[in-house]
């Protein structure tokens, strides 16, 4: 046998015994209620502003950790809580690709060693622990984190106020949390200084927690944390959909965000009321474009989401559509579209219309078109009354900038393709985009589409 032939026996054998290493990411969060969480803030701007300030915090690091999953699928998350007794609203508040699971322990240091000691194990060799009050927490600050614990260095993320934020440590550690104080300025000397008794200690870039009165200045100039989502919903007779997705919408959107309904009617006069705080129900003439462009007219949002009413959006979905303010450079944006459905036709034509979507820049709305305010106004809203105002409309806030496509999928109903036939609905699609693209008018386009039902 060859020396070269000798080697790769070598390798291979090698590559056999090597079991990948297991990493997990431990997100640790109390359920946002007043009175409970924010204690500092709260005794400066009062505990129901400290809470709307830690529920955004909380949706923003989900947020961070949504993308950090898709980018690093091989690491599992895992959200810690308190109290235990929340489960059900921590998981109807906060869903995504996590596992929930109780905090154990009496202090933070308790509670955060148990931790660590569950997931180990559990079989887990690399951990990484992240608080959920950092205003300017990153993706790359995970990244950085399993990076450094990949070579057997603990890695640590100073917070401002002398604490820290992130904590990543492999199975052969000795744990730092045995003390009883957890509440003052030296936490991160005093924790630093027990790692590196244990070895090399990578700090990783210092980050703003949002803890005190003076560290409100950050939050409250950052667009992320301040701006206002208002989503429009326009409906015909489908009311529990809409029920449905404004239940679900209001368990997820942020302080401040609402939900506006518009259901078309042969009535010509145009009336709202308030529901429930954070949703309103408007009446409006018919046609889709009518009854987005009146949403919007009253909607209070700087962001403008104009969603189908048999959608389901993905979790995190305020974190998502705020990003269109983070990047200047894109005018409108959208989700991946999908279908809850077990058809092989059907997901090739979400495969399609993804990948049309991708080439062409031209969703359709059953995407979730999202813009700023702004944009809407410059454009002037939705031209088209009838049908195809969603590409029209995308196709104008294109001149003022690109397309933005998350991606994360926003489930729509398959009940139209099923209810015309797949390939048949596919085809119609395709036909009126093709004469909407010659100048047909949206009105003749409604009544061909409509003559098939």
């Amino acid at each position: 046998m060859s020396i070269i032939n000798l080697a790769y026996l070598h390798y291979k054998t090698l590559n056999l015994k090597v079991h990948p290493m297991k990493q997990a990411l431990i997100v640790f969060m109390k359920y946002p209620e007043a009175g409970k969480v924010k204690s500092r803030l709260a005794g400066k701007i009062g505990p129901i502003a400290a809470t709307d300030v830690y529920w955004k915090l909380l949706y923003r690091t989900l947020g961070i950790v949504d993308d950090f999953k898709h980018c690093s699928p091989e690491v599992e998350v895992f959200v810690f809580f308190s109290p235990g007794e929340r489960k059900n609203e921590v998981k109807r508040h906060f869903p995504g690709p996590w596992k929930f699971i109780p905090q154990a322990g009496c202090n933070l240091g308790e509670r955060m060693s148990a931790a660590f000691r569950q997931l180990w194990d559990s079989g887990y060799d690399r951990v990484v622990i992240i608080g959920t009050d950092i205003a300017d927490l990153n993706v790359n600050d995970l990244r950085e984190a399993f990076d450094g614990i990949a070579y057997g260095t603990s890695v640590i993320g100073p917070a401002e106020d002398g604490g820290f934020y992130l904590l990543g440590l492999s199975s052969s550690s000795d744990l730092p949390f045995k003390y009883d104080s957890w509440g003052d300025g030296s936490i991160f000397d005093r924790t630093y200084r027990s790692l590196e008794k244990l070895g090399t200690v990578r700090v990783i870039k210092k980050r703003r927690d949002i803890d005190r009165e003076e560290d409100l200045a950050y939050f409250q100039s950052s667009p992320f944390f301040q701006s206002k989502i208002s989503v429009v919903i326009p409906f015909l007779s489908e009311r529990e959909k809409l029920v449905g997705l404004v239940s679900l919408l209001c368990d997820q959107i942020w302080p401040g965000d609402e939900v506006i309904a518009i259901k078309g009617t042969e009535d010509p006069q145009v009336y709202c009321e308030t529901v429930d705080p954070g949703f309103t129900l408007c009446f409006s003439p018919k046609g889709r474009g009518k009854q987005l462009n009146l949403g919007a007219k009253i909607a209070s949002g700087d962001t403008l989401w104009f969603l189908h009413v048999d959608s389901k959006p993905p979790a995190n979905f305020g974190y998502h559509v705020r990003k269109i303010l983070a990047l200047e450079k894109k005018a409108v944006g959208c989700f991946k579209l999908a279908f809850d459905t077990d058809s092989r036709t059907l997901r090739a034509i979400a495969r399609w219309a993804n990948i049309r979507t991708r080439l062409l820049k031209l969703p359709y709305g059953d995407q979730g078109i999202f813009c700023s305010r702004e944009t809407f106004m410059l454009i002037g809203g939705f031209k088209k009354e009838y049908l195809m105002e969603d590409v029209d409309f995308v196709r104008k806030c294109r001149k003022l900038g690109g397309l933005l496509v998350v991606p994360r999928e926003l489930y729509s109903s398959p009940e139209r393709y099923l209810k015309r036939g797949l390939l048949m609905a596919s085809l119609q699609n395709h036909i009126l985009m093709t004469l909407y693209l010659m100048g047909v008018d949206d009105k003749k386009l409604y009544r061909i589409y409509y003559r098939k039902l």
